[in-house]
């Protein structure tokens, strides 16, 4: 008889009040359309398709022609819904916002004139609050050097003017190409101080030059190692994309930045001075990282924000558990206003989905209500699962995913994710013996010196736990790594301070 352990990655937490999340992503999409869509589309396709951000703000992009492409030929493939906002053909490559119009309604692009590119204001409305962002696009001066440092500065200063007049509380951020190097460059300390109004909020706090390994998780640029198609490409080096926030959004209420959310798309720290497609990468499978690789020469980043609102459904859990080789999906509604049902689906790429259930709803409810769904005979590997709520006027969202891990505990090791990761300053490592074994867990830096080991001595069979405690290392990125008899493997871990 198989032995399966099931192991829950991620799960929606309690929500205390009416909420709905989205995905706001900025990509760089180097001189977009260029000459070769041919051969870059189906990689844009592939990322898109994964990431699938309900809002995308885009530089280099270079003309009507090129929305349109992009929109017809990337976007409605991976998703029927999405919209383009009105592109403004200034000097030099410009900005434009892509968005799901189920969700928000596309109200204006403002173009703000400086002495070189135009920085645009994205102004857009959330459907179900009536909350309005503004989302400001920029691609400052490249290059190093006074000069280029001085006119970055003089751009992010007429974006300070425009922002220093919204009202106190507003919803607005910033995200783009900075081409900033560090943390005490003018341009930085001009968007991000605090002694006038209209400042954006880091939130990460990032000392010094970022051209370095310890905030390797955080670079953007260059996802190459050799030239090809244009662009840059001395390897993951730089953190020149950034989404940095009002204070309105840092505080809770309205429109909310989700703690933790923010990420360089496909960056898993490993890459320092690397290309981003070379094996293994630990944060997107290797059809992503190619993607990534060979359609621009910068990573995306990308970040969650929950808008407060009269939303359909107020999910409160969203959980799983296996149950005799089965997986068993759980999750309890606090509150339902004309809920037709939900759709199960699931996938084993975080790609492709498919419908695999679906239970009917209570349609408009104050009580709680406790839902489940199994699905039967499934085989080891990894899967994604979520729940797309229907209303009976045919409108539809999707809850967060939850990432199962299912193996045959009686013959395979398995190293499993820290929790939580980026850490500070205690995580756990949980690890899978399939026999009796001596075993070896330890810690390295970015530069393979051993920082502590965590075990060593035999071990029984069946899964074990081990705290980290990282409150006497500097921030950035660890290795964790795991021997057990003719068995190894590695994860990394982020330790943010």
């Amino acid at each position: 008889m198989k032995k399966y352990l099931c192991i829950l990655l991620f799960s929606i937490p309690v929500v205390l009040s009416a909420q709905t999340q989205y995905t706001i992503m900025n990509y760089n999409l180097l001189n977009y359309p260029g000459n070769d869509t041919t051969m870059r589309n189906p990689y844009f396709r592939t990322t898109m398709a994964a990431a699938m951000p309900d809002i995308l703000v885009c530089e280099e992009m270079t003309s009507q022609t090129g929305v349109d492409g992009f929109l017809n030929n990337v976007l409605l493939p991976a998703f029927s819904g999405y919209e383009a906002g009105i592109f403004i053909d200034g000097p030099d490559t410009d900005n434009e916002i892509f968005f799901k119009s189920d969700y928000f309604t596309f109200i204006s692009n403002t173009p703000i004139t400086t002495d070189l590119r135009n920085i645009s204001e994205f102004k857009l409305v959330e459907n179900s609050s009536g909350d309005t962002i503004r989302i400001y696009a920029v691609h400052l001066k490249a290059s190093s050097g006074s000069g280029n440092e001085q006119q970055r500065l003089a751009e992010v200063n007429v974006l300070r003017g425009v922002t220093a007049i919204l009202p106190p509380g507003s919803f607005f951020m910033v995200t783009g190409d900075f081409n900033i190097y560090g943390s005490s460059e003018p341009a930085y300390s001009a968007l991000t101080d605090q002694s006038n109004p209209g400042y954006f909020v880091d939130i990460f706090n990032m000392p010094g030059i970022w051209n370095d390994p310890a905030y390797a998780p955080f670079h953007t640029q260059s996802t190459r190692t050799r030239q090809f198609g244009g662009g840059a490409n001395g390897g993951l080096d730089d953190r020149f994309d950034m989404i940095l926030m009002s204070q309105g959004i840092i505080d809770t209420g309205g429109v909310h930045y989700v703690y933790n959310s923010y990420i360089p798309y496909g960056n898993d720290g490993l890459h320092y001075n690397d290309s981003i497609n070379q094996p293994p990468n630990l944060a997107v499978g290797q059809e992503i990282a190619d993607a990534l690789h060979y359609s621009s020469d910068h990573l995306p980043v990308m970040a969650d924000f929950s808008f407060e609102s009269a939303v359909p459904v107020e999910l409160i859990s969203f959980n799983a558990e296996l149950l005799n080789g089965n997986v068993q999906l759980n999750w309890i509604t606090g509150t339902e206003t004309n809920n037709k049902g939900f759709e199960v689906e699931r996938s084993d790429d975080s790609y492709k989905w498919v419908k695999i259930g679906y239970t009917a709803g209570y349609g408009t409810s104050v009580s709680d209500h406790s839902y489940s769904f199994t699905d039967k005979d499934v085989l080891e590997g990894k899967y994604g699962y979520r729940l797309k709520q229907l209303d009976f006027g045919g409108g539809f969202k999707y809850s967060s995913i939850i990432n199962v891990n299912v193996i045959n505990s009686s013959t395979a090791f398995n190293l499993e994710q820290n929790y939580p990761n980026p850490f500070n300053p205690e995580t756990v490592i949980n690890y899978q013996l399939p026999s009796n074994n001596f075993v070896n867990l330890k810690v390295f830096n970015v530069l393979g010196m051993e920082i502590i080991t965590l075990v060593n001595r035999y071990m029984e069979a069946g899964r074990h736990t081990v705290k980290f405690n990282g409150d006497k290392l500097p921030g950035g990125v660890y290795i964790y790594r795991l021997s057990a008899g003719n068995y190894s493997t590695s994860r990394k871990l982020i330790l943010l301070k």
